[in-house]
């Protein structure tokens, strides 16, 4: 029987998160120096710098002249949590910021009419806005809600206010369940330049519908969102009955 042995770049990058594990390091803590990592392992050199390097293209570590190697942090967007950009934010200790690319009512045309189960031609408020947390660009994201759920939607501060509660607490609509699917892509030029990311750089396509209480679909989001900042998390349950 054959015993998988990882290849020394990726031993060096295993070597590297069970230390941040076992450290309990946070963002912007900082890893030992070079030299004490590579007599740590048994590395040389060109492996652990191969290793961080591969670490740095995946958002995980940063470097910085004159202050070493350090932890990146990440945003983890937990796929169970029906909660708003700006709730989710805070509970989490970071700050959330948003800015109003485009606010408009546009007609439903037949794909959007058949998903929200309305007639072609009914009126959709359509969101463009970019998200960050502390600072940071995270998700480029365009909603989509119909305008008889939400009269004078366009009334509500959706820069500093939270859409979510918006809908819950103006317009008296009960969020209940919803979906997301996330996939990935490559990010286009105009959207690079919004999320301060290199032209074709990899990013999370995250499509999401949020219903009510009676199954009416209240909004339905397409967000392009970081790959280097943003990490998906899902809780896993076992269902009884099933064969292993």
């Amino acid at each position: 029987m054959q015993t998988y042995k990882p290849r020394p770049r990726e031993a060096a990058q295993e070597y590297i998160e069970a230390y941040i594990l076992k450290n309990n390091l946070q963002a912007h803590d900082k890893l030992p120096p070079e030299r004490v990592m590579c007599e740590m392992w048994g590395l040389n050199r060109s492996t652990l710098r191969s290793a961080i390097a591969r670490l740095v293209a995946e958002g995980r570590l940063y470097t910085r002249e004159g202050s070493g190697i350090r932890l990146s942090r990440r945003v983890d967007r937990t796929l169970q949590d029906l909660q708003g950009f700006a709730e989710y934010a805070r509970a989490h200790g970071m700050t959330p910021e948003s800015r109003l690319l485009n606010f408009s009512i546009v007609e439903a045309d037949r794909q959007l009419a058949r998903r929200f189960k309305r007639q072609d031609g009914e009126m959709l408020y359509r969101i463009a806005r970019l998200r960050l947390l502390d600072g940071i660009p995270v998700l480029l994201e365009t909603a989509y809600i119909p305008q008889a759920l939400t009269p004078d939607l366009e009334e509500r501060d959706l820069v500093h206010g939270s859409l979510f509660a918006a809908l819950r607490n103006d317009f008296r609509l009960k969020l209940d369940h919803g979906w997301e699917k996330a996939s990935i892509t490559s990010a286009t030029p105009e959207e690079a330049s919004y999320l301060g990311i290199a032209e074709g750089a990899p990013a999370f396509w995250i499509v999401s519908e949020t219903y009510g209480d009676d199954d009416t679909l209240i909004e339905y989001c397409r967000s392009l969102g970081r790959a280097d900042v943003l990490a998906l998390t899902s809780t896993l349950y076992w269902k009884e009955g099933e064969k292993a």
